[in-house]
């Protein structure tokens, strides 16, 4: 699945750590680089030749502690015990390393855990010469991940996390990066926020999967055209809450922002003229509309999110 990193930055007196400069972005992706036979064996180099341009980050992920992996078509990005695989990332560019960190549980995360993860990131920075990011414990204020939801033991792993990395890997950006708060205030931010001086980015994460009044989502809708408006900002429309995260934590505390996760969903359902949804039926069929037709009606949310993005921010 395709999904886009964006950053916007405020206009601030000086660059914050790995901040383009004032009125730039960085475009970046996040792709199945993976071994599975229907959605992987993806590459940066093939990401790069198809949009035409060197993107300038690649996400990818790695869990906390790492583990060994289980599945083999991970093994294509990870070593086996679980480590991020460095000959990923033989593109031919210097994309900067965006990697994603899971903790499996904030019980058993020690200071050595974080101390390896510390140093890997400073060999990964000195054998490549790469900006890196480390975003860690992503969607942390959604109940899909084993760490959600616990907002104090979130809050003291950051702190470690920030002092150690930054200790040994000084040039390491940290982004703090919770899910799209919808209307109804479920997901709010400020319990996780561990404090200015512990973030060097503000992050989210926002996917359109339909809009909240269609829930639970079976055919395919096109988004909103304010649909980022109302997810960063806060502004009228229905599909987040009146909260502007853009306003209240990069622009309040002059940290550089992004969009860490977005794609558009693709649900398997038939659009009537009645205005019902009827499932596509299971099988081959199915399966190949599934996995080839969301690349063209991504790319075209996708497109969507970003001409939005600019207009709205830098116009």
């Amino acid at each position: 699945m395709l999904t886009i990193l964006l950053a916007f930055v405020p206009a601030a007196l000086s660059l914050a750590k790995l901040e383009p400069a004032d009125g730039r972005l960085v475009f970046g992706a996040w792709l199945d680089t993976s071994s599975d036979a229907v959605s992987g064996n993806d590459s940066f180099a093939a990401f790069n030749r198809r949009i035409g341009f060197n993107a300038g980050a690649f996400q990818v992920w790695q869990d906390l502690p790492p583990t060994p992996i289980v599945n083999a078509t991970n093994l294509a990005n990870h070593n086996a015990d679980g480590t991020l695989r460095m000959d990923v990332f033989s593109e031919g560019t210097d994309a900067a390393v965006f990697l994603t960190v899971y903790p499996l549980d904030m019980d058993i995360v020690t200071d050595d855990h974080i101390t390896a993860l510390g140093k890997q990131c400073q060999e990964i920075i000195s054998t490549t010469g790469r900006n890196m990011f480390v975003r860690l414990g992503p969607e942390m204020n959604g109940n899909w991940f084993s760490y959600g939801e616990q907002p104090e033991k979130f809050i003291s792993l950051w702190k470690r996390a920030f002092t150690i990395i930054n200790s040994i890997a000084p040039t390491v950006a940290m982004v703090w990066s919770p899910n799209y708060n919808g209307p109804d205030n479920k997901l709010p931010y400020d319990a996780y926020w561990p404090g200015e001086e512990y973030v060097d980015w503000i992050g989210i994460s926002m996917y359109w999967k339909g809009s909240v009044t269609d829930y639970p989502w079976i055919h395919n809708t096109i988004a909103p055209e304010n649909f980022a408006a109302q997810i960063i900002d806060g502004q009228p429309g229905g599909e987040a809450y009146s909260e502007s995260m853009y306003q209240e934590y990069a622009v309040k505390y002059n940290k550089p922002f992004m969009i860490s996760e977005s794609a558009a969903a693709f649900h398997l359902g038939i659009l009537s003229s009645d205005g019902t949804s009827t499932p596509l039926p299971v099988g081959v069929g199915r399966t190949q509309t599934q996995m080839v037709t969301p690349k063209t009606f991504e790319s075209k949310q996708t497109d969507t999110f970003v001409l939005e993005f600019l207009e709205y921010f830098l116009v």
